[in-house]
């Protein structure tokens, strides 16, 4: 029995021995990277030194889960080997959620063998090749790009794009994706909204059950623009009272209606005759009010509005207005119209003491007509009543036999008939009287100009709207529409800011203005006059040269100069502001004029500016950032204005004996 047992356990032992001799070789590692839907060859071989007969299996290891992929009998005698050609398919279907870093595990019996890591990953990437951002409506955008996967093979798929706002998907399209290159076109709406918006792009590739399989996303913003569509002017009050304004605003719509700021627009308000009454470039949905005179006829006028070539009208109507004004002073009413049409079949009722008497009223336009009250010697209580309500109603004193009213007109007229014939006879006998005498024509003579004098000085009274401020040999005129040349410019603003007190009293104020003006244009600068301010147009159509900021920023100084020096002496100072700005322009220049009409804010911001200066010099950004070095200046923000305050000029020696010299001719 002994001898049965020692060769079996012989036996067995050998046979241990010889299985612990089974190799499992990989022919072929994995790559790094796989995607799903690709396939991984394994090329395996299996060699022994003894008798094998058992399964062999493969194993797909991810993140410690275990899925076999691969069954397979194997039967070798000793010393034989085996290779088998295995490989894995990537199916979602087949290995579920199994991503990230894995190992292929082989096992035969007791015996496994590990294939080096590598990942399974399911992720595109996605890259734009066009890189326009901003588009217009009706715009045909385009985006191509290409998609790869993460092992850097070429995706066959398809691609979606949806444009996105306010988190809101408008449209989604889709498109395929050929050796990984890609092309979406996207048409863009006429009236699409303005502003900014998201696209989405979303690339993936679907296995033959039209499964999606590996996927990548990319964001992108674009902005549509703003594209002015309609110009549209607004009255408040489309009926207006003489002696209120007409209030009045241009809005500048895009396409889908909505307002578009920061612009522009130019204002003709015309009368019922076609004569310009106003011409003003204002800030779009800024409101402008054009002050109705009291006495304006009743009639239609007509607004003309352009901006960024769009043109708008509109029309308003002045309404009859009936109105009186009645003054009492000591026994005398006064009773004035202050209307726009005749006042007449009305009645003014007039309570003296406890009695009532009544005026029969008819005044044109600006007519008035007086009346004396009677009533015997005492104090009374006097009340005027009209149409309106009470206008008075105050205590005098008043003299006469009975209580009543007397109209004033004919007594006061041949009073002052009679006075000025007596008053003309007298200057006639005193002036013969005066010749005859020997040895003093001279001194007559010398005194007849105080005549003429004061002829000069009823002049000043015409209206100060209808004369000119300055006069000008190279004007500037504001066109509404022009074909011209676009050109970049310089603009000196400069407010006087008490014109009417100025122009009310006797000053050399306006010589000085004069001055200023026939300084700036030796330097080939064009005029334009707008009420209090004045505005100095520096275009390269004039100067012939497209470098024209640092001439501006002289000017500048000049007119500062000059307006100083007359300050010091002058007990009537002259209240100014300048500014500069830099811009872009339409200029056409003709014999008459330089016709312009102005881009953006240019004239805007310069008017704004030159009214927040006090005698100090404001620039605009555009013109700080191109005067750059020549400049040290301070910046500042009032009213939602952005400027620099000039603080001081970097002076080229050239520049200062300039400066002195022209300092010493102000001086003579």
């Amino acid at each position: 029995m002994r001898k049965i047992i020692i060769p079996i356990l012989l036996a067995l032992i050998c046979i241990s021995f010889v299985a612990a001799e089974t190799t499992i070789i990989f022919n072929e590692q994995p790559n790094e990277i796989y995607n799903l839907g690709e396939t991984i060859n394994l090329p395996v071989t299996i060699k022994t030194t003894s008798d094998i007969y058992g399964l062999f299996e493969l194993n797909l290891l991810c993140g410690g889960s275990e899925i076999s992929f691969y069954k397979n009998g194997v039967s070798l005698a000793t010393g034989e080997e085996k290779r088998m050609e295995t490989s894995l398919v990537l199916m979602k279907d087949l290995i579920l959620t199994s991503k990230g870093k894995c190992k292929i595990k082989a096992i035969l019996g007791e015996d496994y063998q590990l294939t080096e890591e590598f990942k399974i990953s399911d992720s595109l990437t996605i890259e734009l090749s066009s890189e326009q951002t901003d588009f217009n409506p009706e715009e045909k955008a385009i985006f191509e790009g290409y998609a790869t996967k993460e092992n850097g093979k070429q995706v066959n798929g398809f691609i979606e794009l949806s444009l996105v706002q306010n988190n809101s998907e408008n449209k989604t399209y889709l498109e395929t994706i050929n050796k990984g290159y890609f092309l979406v076109s996207l048409d863009l709406e006429k009236n699409i909204k303005a502003g900014p918006y998201l696209i989405n792009l979303n690339a993936y590739e679907q296995d033959l059950l039209g499964g999606k399989t590996n996927t990548g996303y990319l964001n992108k913003n674009i902005y549509v623009k703003q594209i002015p569509t309609s110009l549209e002017i607004i009255l408040e009050n489309p009926e207006v009272d003489p002696g209120t304004n007409a209030q009045i605003r241009a809005i500048l719509h895009d396409q889908t209606g909505e307002k578009i700021p920061d612009t522009t627009a130019v204002l003709t308000i015309k009368n019922s005759n076609d004569k310009i009454r106003e011409q003003v470039t204002i800030a779009t949905d800024e409101l402008f009010e054009f002050p109705i005179k009291y006495n304006e006829p009743v009639s239609e006028f007509k607004i003309h509005g352009i901006s960024n070539k769009l043109e708008a009208d509109v029309k308003f109507k002045i309404l009859e207005k009936e109105d009186i004004s009645v003054e009492l002073i000591n026994r005398t009413i006064t009773i004035s119209n202050k209307g726009n049409v005749e006042y007449c079949n009305k009645t003014v009722l007039v309570k003296i003491g406890n009695e009532s008497l009544n005026i029969d009223v008819c005044l044109g336009v600006d007519k008035e007509q007086k009346y004396f009250l009677t009533a015997p010697d005492g104090e009374y209580q006097v009340e005027v009543i009209s149409d309106g309500g009470t206008e008075i109603n105050e205590k005098i004193s008043l003299t006469g036999k009975v209580i009543d009213i007397r109209e004033a007109r004919s007594k006061v007229g041949n009073i002052k008939y009679y006075f000025a014939w007596i008053f003309i006879i007298a200057i006639l006998g005193f002036v013969t009287f005066i010749i005859f005498k020997k040895g003093y024509n001279k001194k007559v003579l010398a005194y007849l100009p105080s005549f003429k004098n004061k002829k000069k000085d009823d002049e000043v009274l015409v209206p100060l709207k209808e004369k000119s401020l300055v006069k000008s040999k190279n004007k500037a005129e504001l066109s509404l529409s022009i074909k011209g040349d676009k050109q970049n410019v310089s603009v000196i603003g400069l407010k006087i800011k008490n014109l009417n007190k100025i122009q009310s009293q006797k000053t050399n104020a306006e010589e000085t203005l004069q001055k200023i003006v026939e300084t700036v244009e030796e330097y080939k600068a064009a005029t334009y006059e707008n009420q209090s301010d004045i505005f100095f147009i520096l275009a390269p159509t004039k100067t012939r040269t497209f470098k024209n900021e640092s001439v501006a920023l002289k000017i500048a100084e000049k007119i500062k100069l000059i307006l100083d020096e007359y300050n010091k002496l002058a007990k009537q100072k002259i209240e100014f502001g300048i500014s500069l700005n830099y811009g872009t322009m339409i200029v056409k220049s003709e014999k008459s004029a330089l016709k312009f009409m102005s881009l953006g804010t240019l004239m805007t911001v310069a008017k704004k500016l030159a009214s927040l200066s006090n005698s100090e010099i404001l620039l605009g950004e555009p013109m700080n950032t191109k005067l750059g070095r020549e400049v040290k200046s301070e910046k500042k923000s009032e009213n939602n204005i952005e400027f620099y305050e000039l603080q001081e000029i970097k002076h080229t020696e050239d520049h200062k004996k300039f400066l002195k010299s022209f300092l010493e001719r102000l001086e003579k």
